[in-house]
């Protein structure tokens, strides 16, 4: 009995769910990890280093193979083995396909309220990842980066990064935190939060817990909705929808791991066929459809003659054996190939056309190392992680300040947070270069934009009060805030007074907007930070002064 039960547990589909837990774990790690100072063992954007997808949408729109293509070797790692194994990432390392687990088991369960699906084979909404896939990449040859929207890799980090992981901490700190006070449950409830706070919460946090993001709610609600597909059927998304399963699907075509049914053992019970959660299995056990079969080993489990197993062969004969069920499986006919062409191709200008570079918001200040901004719309791929990492929560989502081709891409807010002068963080964790990794030295003196004073709200020069907070907090050697000492006429007592006007000595100001981050006008502040000059658009900022670049 006791060998029964060791061999039971270590079937291949026990090993997946480990296998699967362990990585979701990493995952979770990494995230928890992303923090000034950098301080992991691994990289921080090691799993989107894994995502084929990101990497071939990004040298596609972006044209630069060459420095890509060292950031993305865990991915071409992925791609080798998928031709070896089949489409095994979907369910046993993407954490997206964890979470879709996870939730169908939350969401569906045993529910009587949730409707049982009858599972039938739809290759129309099957097949509409991989048109969603063709488009994507039709797209970026034409210079356009999209992949981002249904990339599971982006999606599924920056919705932990900046949602699911701001939403647990600060319920835990407003649950947790004031139950110190409360006699005997402070015994358990301390340990607990004394363990967060020190080795999950964003360390010196200002708020106490990880800071929010703007347009946070957006990202909420894309994530459950992804999760909610679950009440149509089980791993809807996987199975109709995301385009890196598509391509993965593709490259199974011919991999050597093929499932196989005894046929004279197989009683035609059609449990394999109900329990396949992406409906890989045919009825009856009559084939399999390679492409979408995720590697559960779901169907060896519940088949009670033992009839179903795993094994390497030899892709062309396998592929003759599935000619006979080809019409029920992939079937890319020309005609969608070319509507999912056409969609991807129209994509591009809709994205990318504006009136003019004049237009350029100056209010737009991007992260330190950040590409020239055609460059940069075309690498970033709005995973989310250099917002994570920013210690003052100073780098925020856009919304249309970039056009709608920069929808989501990182912006610094002054009013929100500051570029801290003593860190580099969102290059290093960048998976794409869209914000180059730089030397800290380098980084303190990379100019992403000037401060000027409003001299319509500022103290010194609108109500003859002294201030000096903005040039105590400039981080700059040299001080790039400096004063006048102007003598004024006392509006209350008539009398004359001196007093120190701010001014912005433009040439050594770096930009980093903690001036403004700090001025105790709140509501409108008297000094505001824009991307004049700044060091990869000095010209467009020049107002014809003829700066030198």
């Amino acid at each position: 009995m006791n060998i029964i039960r060791f061999q039971q547990f270590f079937r291949l589909s026990n090993i997946r769910r480990i296998v699967q837990l362990l990585v979701f774990l990493l995952f979770l790690i990494l995230i928890v990890q992303t923090v000034f100072p950098l301080e992991s063992w691994l990289p921080a954007d090691f799993f989107l280093r894994l995502d084929p997808l990101a990497a071939i949408g990004t040298i596609l729109s972006s044209r630069s193979a060459g420095t890509l293509l060292t950031k993305f070797l865990p991915a071409i790692v992925i791609v080798v083995l998928t031709l070896f194994l089949g489409r095994f990432f979907c369910n046993w390392i993407c954490p997206l396909g964890t979470t879709i687990d996870f939730a169908d088991r939350v969401i569906r369960g045993k529910s009587k309220w949730v409707r049982k699906p009858k599972l039938m084979h739809t290759p129309p909404l099957r097949n509409l990842k991989y048109y969603i896939l063709g488009g994507f990449l039709i797209a970026a040859l034409l210079s356009a980066q999209v992949a981002w929207l249904m990339d599971p890799i982006p999606i599924v980090t920056r919705s932990y990064a900046v949602t699911v992981y701001s939403y647990f901490s600060y319920a835990a700190n407003t649950l947790l935190g004031p139950l110190w006070q409360v006699p005997i449950v402070n015994k358990v409830s301390e340990p607990i939060y004394g363990f967060l706070r020190d080795y999950v919460f964003i360390p010196n946090s200002e708020l106490g817990y990880q800071s929010i993001t703007m347009l946070h709610h957006i990202a909420f609600i894309a994530f459950m909705g992804i999760l909610a597909l679950s009440l149509l059927y089980p791993r809807f998304w996987c199975r109709d929808l995301c385009p890196l399963g598509a391509l993965l699907g593709l490259l199974s075509k011919i991999s050597f791991l093929r499932w196989v049914v005894d046929k004279e053992k197989c009683v035609e019970c059609n449990k394999c066929y109900h329990e396949c959660k992406t409906n890989a299995i045919l009825e009856k056990g009559d084939g399999y459809l390679v492409q979408e079969c995720v590697d559960c080993f779901n169907c060896q489990d519940v088949c009670p003659v033992d009839a179903i197993k795993f094994a390497f062969q030899s892709p062309s004969t396998s592929l003759k054996r599935e000619k006979q069920y080809t019409p029920q499986g992939l079937d890319l006919s020309k005609r969608r190939f070319i509507q999912a062409a056409a969609f991807g191709a129209v994509a591009v200008p809709f994205l990318k056309l504006k009136p003019s570079d004049r237009d350029y918001p100056p209010l737009l200040i991007r992260p330190p190392g950040s590409l020239p901004e055609e460059q940069f719309l075309d690498k970033c791929i709005r995973c989310a992680e250099c917002m994570k990492v920013c210690p003052t929560n100073a780098l925020h989502p856009t919304l249309f300040e970039a056009g709608v081709e920069g929808i989501g891409t990182p912006k610094l807010v002054p009013k929100m947070g500051y570029c801290d002068y003593e860190c580099n963080a969102c290059g290093q964790v960048c998976p794409t270069d869209a914000i180059k990794k730089l030397a800290l030295e380098e980084k303190k003196k990379l100019k992403i934009g000037t401060a000027y004073f409003n001299k319509n709200k500022c103290y010194p020069w609108n109500e003859n009060l002294n201030c000096l907070v903005c040039e105590e907090h400039c981080p700059t050697p040299e001080k790039s805030i400096k004063f006048w000492e102007v003598e004024v006429l006392e509006q209350k007592t008539n009398k004359k007074i001196v007093v120190k006007r701010p001014y912005v000595v433009t040439e050594t100001c770096i930009g980093c907007g903690i001036c403004e981050n700090k001025c105790p006008i709140k509501e409108e502040p008297g000094i505001r930070v824009t991307a004049r000059e700044e060091e990869r658009h000095r010209e467009r900022y020049s107002g014809g002064r003829g700066i030198e670049l």
